[in-house]
Formats: structure tokens, sequence, C-alpha cells
């Protein structure tokens, strides 16, 4: 899987410390390689737009949006520019030098305030280069007068943030800070030199996440990945036709081969949980499978849908004492319980299998998890808070619960939410960000549960980051269904027909 390194607000500025001082690149340069990059990346929506407002602060942000400014009035686009006081870069103060020598000079926020009252509807394209991603103090009334006007004009019909949206913090989300201090609407956001890790999740609706496009500009991104300046973030693209790919059956395969599976999970009544899981590893070629339920149900629930299938009402003590229990390979624990069983605290998973606790086997903070080098959670956002006793608002607050969490504990947890995030023992994390409306329905957990067991049970030997990259990916595949609000079976069905 191809590894996209995401870089804190920090690290980026040493990076950018690194470009400068140690390679030999000039501020300037970077500055101009920035503004060149974005330029080319948006020739057409430039075209777009009746008039170019750029809005500038007083940092190097600010001295991206002033050398953006001189480069697109040399192309011929009707360009004004805005700044909240001069600048105070000396790359920033070269580039702010030319657009007062050849654009014009700048105007205040009081002039753009006038100018949104005057405006035709929808005239103006804005970029705004107010604030950058190292900002963190209170923003003045002034900057938050700007902002809301910003958001709230009707003049403006596209709204770009260069590196970030200006006001940005993903930990104000659903707090009161968020009401005291806005951010910019962006429309789009151009990561500029590195992919920003305090981006992820950026919202202004809810679960509306913007798009955020990476413009190189010469950052040593890939040769200077030393501790001291990464901490092992990494976004991950969607691969969904090796997704595909990995999960066909070989010729040579037998019934072990194929991937070997045991499920234990639905209690009275919520027996339907278990039986997808296990139903979308058997349909997506598992080769052999068997079910443990509490339910007194379980047995002739599952033989109604298949006469196949292995399926047994007991306990999970009885379970890992079955002799099938020693040739499986992958144990998937929890869709449909509704208690953390108890044997499951302090359980040793033997070398070679692997053990993912989903659901009602992600237990209440304390409880002692299972022990191995290869057991997964898979909890949504609740299902977190309750694990580690904490509420979480956004990704980067889970992240920084989950790194010491991980470690303490042996174990690897995927968050699932409208962004997934993955953080293994060894301190790395995976971040998924493609969204998906049609999977917010019930079962879908269950369905994936199922999906990554599938990858796990191979004879691949696929790390859970691995298994768990290409099961989001294949689950990606459910976007290009006509159903607009699709079942948790209807998916299963389409992923199906895929293979």
């Amino acid at each position: 899987m191809k590894l996209i390194p995401l870089f804190t607000n920090n690290e980026s500025k040493l990076i950018d410390s690194l470009a400068k001082n140690k390679l030999g690149f000039s501020e300037q340069t970077l500055m101009g390689m920035a503004a060149l990059s974005v330029f080319h990346a948006n020739e057409d929506l430039w075209k777009t737009a009746e008039s170019i407002w750029i809005v500038c602060g007083s940092g190097g942000n600010g001295g991206d949006g002033y050398a953006l400014a001189y480069l697109l009035f040399q192309e011929g686009y009707p360009v004004r520019v805005f700044q909240s006081s001069p600048n105070k870069n000396e790359a920033g103060i070269f580039y702010e030098s030319l657009v007062k020598s050849f654009v014009a000079l700048p105007e205040t926020l009081d002039q753009l305030l006038s100018h949104l009252e005057t405006a035709d509807t929808d005239s103006v394209l804005l970029v705004d280069a107010l604030l950058g991603t190292g900002f963190q103090s209170p923003l003045s009334q002034e900057l938050t007068q700007t902002i809301h006007a910003i958001n709230e004009s009707e003049v403006i019909f596209y709204r770009l943030s260069l590196d970030t949206p200006s006001g940005w913090n993903p930990n104000h989300l659903e707090t009161s800070e968020s009401k005291s201090q806005p951010f910019v609407f962006a429309d789009s956001i151009e990561e500029l030199g590195t992919r920003k890790w305090e981006n992820i999740g950026y919202i202004y609706e809810k679960d509306n996440l913007i798009p955020r496009y990476y413009e190189s500009i010469g950052f040593p991104t890939r040769t200077h990945l030393t501790e001291t300046i990464f901490s092992n973030r990494y976004y991950l693209e969607p691969d969904p036709e090796k997704a595909i790919q990995v999960l066909k059956r070989k010729n040579k395969d037998h019934k072990y081969s194929a991937g070997s599976a045991m499920f234990y999970g639905g209690s009275e009544g919520m027996e339907g949980a278990i039986l997808l899981s296990e139903n979308a590893f058997s349909r997506l070629g598992g080769g052999i499978s068997k079910i443990y339920s509490p339910s007194p149900k379980i047995n002739q629930l599952g033989l109604q849908k298949d006469l196949s299938k292995m399926v047994v009402t007991s306990d999970f003590l009885s379970m890992v004492q079955d002799p099938f229990f020693e040739k499986t390979k992958t144990i998937l624990i929890g869709p449909g319980l509704s208690n953390y069983p108890k044997d499951l605290e302090s359980w040793e998973v033997k070398k070679g299998k692997t053990c993912i606790l989903d659901a009602g086997a992600i237990p209440s903070f304390g409880t002692k998890l299972p022990i191995g080098d290869s057991v997964l959670l898979t909890p949504h956002v609740g299902e977190l808070n309750r694990l580690t006793g904490k509420k979480h608002n956004s990704i980067q607050e889970a992240y920084e619960t989950l790194v010491p969490f991980t470690k303490a504990n042996q174990v690897y947890v995927l968050l699932k939410s409208f962004v997934s995030l993955l953080v293994c023992p060894d301190g790395s994390s995976f971040v998924w960000e493609s969204p998906n409306p049609k999977l917010a329905t019930m079962g879908t957990g269950d369905l994936l549960s199922g999906i990554i067991t599938r990858y796990l049970s191979l004879d691949l030997e696929l790390s859970i980051p691995e298994a768990a990259h290409l099961a989001l990916s294949f689950l990606d595949h459910s976007k290009q269904l006509d159903e607009p609000y699709p079942s948790a079976h209807q998916i299963l069905n389409s992923l199906v027909e895929l293979l």
C-alpha cells in the first residue's frame, strides 16, 4: 500500500527549516514555488471568476498570497489584494513589494467588508491567505468580523484556502470555542509542501468533508522522515482494484488455504449481526468457518440461511476448546453481543492467530483485553469513548488517546467513522479519509468486520494495516450503487458481484 506522510504543524515547520538551512532553498524561492503550484493546479478555476480577491495576513501564509496575486496579475487575471497588516516575513515583504509595484496597493480589511456589501452576487473567487497552520492565538475582533463576513457573503462564489482555512482548529469542533472563534468555510484547501495532519477531518457542514489538494514545492518529505521531524502518521489512498484481486480465489486453493475463521457473537435477538459478518466472510470466498453464539436460536437461524453452516449455541470458552479452533487463523468476536465475554479478559491469543474485537466485544474502560501480538479492536466513536473513558470530538483527539492506549495494551485500534483512523502498538497510524454516506445504515459495521476477517484469513500473511486498507478499499466500491440508501445485505450482494 502506498504510504503518504501526514505532518503536524510543528513537523511542517521543521521540514521548512530543513529545506532552507540544510538544503539551501531560499524562503523566497519556496514561496514562489508554492504560488506557481497553486496557480497551475487551479487554472480552470481562475477562468470562472469575474474577479479574484486575495486576503493576506502578515506571516508566511500571507506571503504565499502576495506571490499568487503577482503571478495571477502577470497572467492577465483580474486581482484585488487585501491585507490585515503589512507582511513581517522577509520573503513575504518581497512579494508584497511586487504587488505594490505592479498590481495595486493592498486594501484594508475594512475596505474588504465595504466591497462585500456592494459587489455583484457570485462574482468573486476569494483566496484565503490570512492565517497559516501555525496560528494558535485567539482571533482579534477584526479577524473574527472578517471571517464571519467572508462566510456569509453572497458575493463570494468560491473560497480557496492556502494550507489551512484561517482560524481552523480541529479540536474546537462541537465545543463552545467553535462559536467564539470562527474559521473560513473553505470550498477547497491547497496544502503546500506537506500534507497537514491538523486538516484531517476538515468540515463546515455535518459529515461534509471539504476537498484538499497537495502541492509539492520541493520539501524533502521523502528523504528526511526521521523521528525528530515525523511522527509516523500516514494517509491511505483507496486501492479498489487491488482489493478485488487479492480476494479472488486461486485454482490451487482448498478450504483452509482459502481462509478459515471462527465467529462469536449474536446474543438472543441480535443473531443477525454475527450471521451477517460470517456471511460476508463466506460469500467473499472464505473457505471454512464456524459460528458460536450464546443464543439458543442461532442454530435454527443459521441453517435457515445455509444448511452447510456450522453453528453452535455455547459460550466463548467452549469455542476456544473446539478442535476446529486450533486450525483457524482468524477469530471475530462481538457483533450482536450484549456483554463483553468475561473469559476474554487476559485471554492469550496464540501466535499465528488474529483476534478481532467488534461491537459488544469492545469493553468498558478498565476492562482487561486479550493478550497477543495480533489483536484488533474496531470501535465506532461511542464505543471508543466507552473503551477509553474519554470523549473525542475529532480524529486528532482520538489519536492523542489511542497512541498510549495501543502501546500500553499492545493492540491495534481501527476507529470507524466518516474519517477512519488505525493506530498500531508501535506508534504508527493510518488515516482513511474517504467518507461513504451509503454506509450510514444498520449492519455496515458488522459487514466491515466480516470483510477484514476475510482478508486476515488469507495465506498472504497480510499485516493488520494492509488488511484494514484493503477492506476499506473494497467496501468503497459500494459508492457506485444506484440505490441511495442500500441495506447492508444489498451492499454485500453488490460486493459479491465484483468477484
